[in-house]
C-alpha cells in the first residue's frame, strides 16, 4: 500500500533566502511508511508577474532524523513574457524519485526549503507532495545537487561555463536537468540552448551534452513565453569517482537581445 501527503505551500517571498515550506513547520511521516517512493514539488505566483522576470526556484529536503542528504533539485520555472503579457504557464508537475528507507514505527520527519536563484517583485508559493509505501525498497536512493549559483547566459551565439559542484561518495550519475530561463524578451528571438557536463573523475570521456527545452517568442509588444515542461534525462548511469568535480557549459544556438539566466542539476546514486 502507497499512500500520499502535502507540505502546505509556503511563500518564498521576492528575495533569494532559504526558506522553509509547509507553514515553517516539519513534515512527518505516517508511522507506517518504509519507503518515501518520490516528491513532486510544485509552484505558483501570488500575483501578477512582472515582465522580464523569471521564477528558478530550488528546492531543498533535509531531515535530523534521516540520512538523505543531499537532495537539492529544481521546480520546474514560471516564465515571465514581454509588455502587458496576457498569458503565463506553469509547467506540468513531475515526480523526483527518491527511493529513501525509512524506520517502521518511527515518527521520522522531513524539513523542506525552497529557495530562488533570482529575486522577483512578486512571490512565489512552494509546495510539495510526498509519494510513501509502508514496503521496504531494494531500489538505490537517488541523491540531487546543483550548482550554488545560477550562470548567465550572454548574448553571443557561443559556450558560457557556469559554476562547478562536486559530489562525494556518489557512485553512478544517473540524471540530468538542464534549464535556461528569458530574462527581459525581445520578440522574435527564441532561447535555443543546449548544456553539456564533463569531468576528469567520470568514469570515461563519453559525451553528456541535452538540449534545454527551447523557449520561443512572437510578434508584437506584448509577448507571452513559456515552458510547457522542465526536462530530465534518466537513465544515464555514468560511473564516478568518490570525489567528482563537473563542470558544465551553455552552448547559445541563436543570438539574444537580453541575457537570460541557466543551470544543470544531476541526479546520482552512492557507494
Amino acid at each position: 500500500m502507497t499512500s500520499w501527503d502535502i507540505g502546505n505551500p509556503t511563500s518564498l517571498l521576492t528575495g533569494v533566502a532559504k526558506i522553509e515550506i509547509n507553514d515553517a513547520n516539519p513534515i512527518t511521516k505516517p508511522t507506517q511508511a518504509q519507503t518515501l517512493i518520490e516528491v513532486v514539488p510544485y509552484m505558483a505566483t501570488v500575483g501578477a508577474q512582472t515582465p522580464g522576470q523569471a521564477y528558478l526556484t530550488k528546492c531543498i529536503i533535509e531531515s535530523n532524523s534521516i540520512n538523505l542528504l543531499p537532495k537539492n533539485f529544481l521546480v520546474p520555472p514560471i516564465l515571465s513574457g514581454l509588455g502587458t503579457f496576457t498569458a503565463t504557464q506553469t509547467p506540468m508537475l513531475d515526480t523526483i524519485e527518491c527511493n529513501t528507507a525509512l524506520q517502521l514505527g518511527a515518527t521520522q520527519q522531513f524539513r523542506v526549503y525552497g529557495q530562488n536563484f533570482i529575486a522577483n517583485t512578486v512571490a512565489n508559493k512552494l509546495g510539495i507532495a510526498l509519494h510513501y509505501s509502508e514496503a521496504q525498497t531494494s531500489a538505490k536512493e537517488m541523491f540531487y545537487e546543483l550548482p550554488t549559483n545560477e550562470a548567465n547566459t550572454g548574448t553571443s551565439a557561443t559556450s558560457v561555463a557556469g559554476s562547478n559542484m562536486t559530489i562525494n561518495d556518489g557512485r553512478f550519475l544517473e540524471t540530468i536537468t538542464p534549464v535556461v530561463v528569458n530574462g527581459v524578451v525581445t520578440a522574435s528571438e527564441s532561447y535555443l540552448a543546449s548544456i553539456e557536463i564533463s569531468s576528469n573523475d567520470f568514469d570515461n570521456s563519453m559525451p553528456l551534452k541535452v538540449p534545454c527545452q527551447p523557449i520561443s517568442t512572437a510578434l508584437g509588444s506584448h509577448v507571452s513565453v513559456s515552458m510547457p515542461k522542465l526536462p530530465r534525462y534518466q537513465n544515464i548511469h555514468m560511473g564516478m569517482k568518490s570525489s567528482c568535480t563537473i563542470s558544465q557549459t551553455l552552448t547559445l544556438s541563436e543570438a539574444l537581445t537580453a541575457t537570460g539566466n541557466w543551470i544543470c542539476g544531476v541526479g546520482y546514486t552512492k557507494m
